[in-house]
């Protein structure tokens, strides 16, 4: 190899230079400016270089060496550019692990030429951590993507919610318009919109107040139709049986298991509990789980698969009572996983109460599984549980409990829609009204032939 010397007035017209003079194999060393030119060094092979990579034998190819420098892209076809395809085929990966990545090896390995000479020793075999490593990535790699799928999915459909919302908005404000409304009244459902309460919880205020003239007169009305259409039978926390927690990312169902686990040990010990973490691979979700099960004393475990949590739920069959943790990552799909694993398994959806119209519409949706209950979390933090009114006034599903703090140590509640209906009515309350107005109840009606008999045979 042989160093050269170009001088010219810019880069530009120094590297034409070197192409011309050496051809398009010329190698730029370095450039730079020397009194108002372009000084370029340029390496070119001699003849002799050429010559000695002729003479020169190619070298074989160990298995490492191949193993070590194969393209990434040519073991595993995971690319964007791909059409959305259904999660079973991204999960191929969680099939064997070693005998697919060996096999991609060997097939991508360039062939080497035979050699006449003296047979070298024979290489070590490539270690099992590379293809391991080489397995985790292309897992990583599935996970981001299919979040980012789902993230992107999540939009269009909140867009496309919202598009319907903003139809029926303009029906409702139409026929509003023709209910006679008093000022106060309009200007107050006016208010409902800005804060983004359902065109059909709206409508079903107005036909409960449409005689009232002034807010505090409907208020108790709005309250009493609100609670009548929400209320439902109150159902029991569950005690035992195998319990899978599901639901989008940041509803709380790893606080709610712990919540439920150490509300659950007054009457079943620590040791008949188990909590299990199903295919969760978000960063520090399974430490956070085993910090909770460690306050609670109730033992933790974790299965990457469906083929693995069904073997773990067979090992701990003799436990009262096991809790499962799910990812928020395409949710009802890891739902129907868990059915498959195991007939068993009870499913409840876990929802914040400030959820969005799209998660709440995937979880409520008519392709999802049939859930045991659903649960509510964040009350302490919702202020516009509008969209998960609606859902509970459309489907009758029991509500189990409700998270109302982020203390570990504060038990969940039992469903209360007056309370859950007070919640949603603060964000409504004007400017200046008193927060002691009377609220209707329900009058509870005596029997009093009824209690007059028994009194007459009692006292003879």
């Amino acid at each position: 190899m042989e160093l050269k010397r170009i001088l010219a007035r810019d880069s530009r017209a120094a590297n034409e230079k070197a192409l011309q003079l050496y051809g398009p194999d010329v190698l730029v060393i370095s450039s730079q400016r020397v009194d108002s030119q372009t000084e370029l060094i340029v390496a070119i092979d001699t003849p002799g270089d050429a010559a000695q990579a002729a003479a020169t034998p190619a070298p074989v190819a160990s298995p490492s060496d191949a193993d070590r420098f194969v393209a990434f892209s040519d073991v595993f076809k995971v690319s964007v550019e791909q059409p959305q395809a259904e999660p079973e085929d991204e999960l191929e990966l969680d099939e064997p692990l070693y005998e697919p990545a060996a096999t991609r090896l060997a097939a991508a390995r360039p062939m080497a030429a035979p050699v006449t000479a003296p047979t070298p020793e024979p290489a070590p075999a490539p270690a099992a951590p590379v293809a391991q490593a080489i397995v985790v990535d292309a897992k990583a790699e599935a996970d981001d993507l299919r979040r980012s799928r789902d993230t992107v999915e999540l939009l269009r459909l909140e867009i496309a919610a919202l598009r319907q919302e903003f139809n029926l908005n303009r029906q409702v404000a139409m026929w509003q318009s023709g209910q006679g409304l008093s000022p106060e009244m309009t200007g107050w459902f006016a208010h409902m919109q800005e804060l983004g309460v359902p065109a059909s919880l709206r409508t079903l205020m107005a036909d409960s107040v449409k005689d009232c003239e002034t807010v505090s007169d409907a208020w108790p009305l709005v309250h009493q139709s609100l609670v009548s259409a929400v209320q439902r039978r109150k159902a029991a926390w569950p005690t035992k049986g195998v319990h899978a927690l599901v639901g989008p990312s940041g509803a709380g169902k790893t606080l709610m298991i712990a919540r439920m686990a150490q509300a659950a040990s007054a009457q079943i010990a620590v040791e008949d509990m188990a909590i299990i973490s199903y295919a969760d691979t978000k960063a520090g979700a399974w430490s956070q789980l085993q910090v909770l099960a460690a306050q609670s004393g109730v033992g933790c475990y974790r299965a990457a698969d469906a083929a693995t949590l069904k073997l773990l739920l067979e090992e701990l069959s003799h436990y009262k009572v096991i809790w499962i943790d799910t990812s928020g990552t395409d949710f009802l799909t890891q739902a129907a996983a868990i059915q498959s694993a195991s007939s068993n398994v009870q499913l409840h959806a876990v929802l914040a109460l400030d959820a969005t119209v799209t998660n709440v519409r995937k979880t409520f949706d008519a392709t999802a599984p049939a859930w045991k209950s659903i649960m509510l979390s964040k009350f302490d933090e919702a202020a516009h549980p509008w969209h998960v009114l609606k859902a509970l006034c459309e489907h009758n599903v029991p509500v189990t409990a409700v998270g109302a703090s982020h203390l570990l140590r504060t038990e969940p509640m039992a469903f209360d829609a007056s309370a859950l209906i007070d919640l949603a009515l603060q964000g409504l309350r004007p400017d200046g009204m008193p927060q002691d107005v009377a609220v209707l109840a329900p009058v509870k009606k005596t029997r009093r032939r009824t209690t007059v008999a028994k009194a007459k045979a009692v006292h003879g």
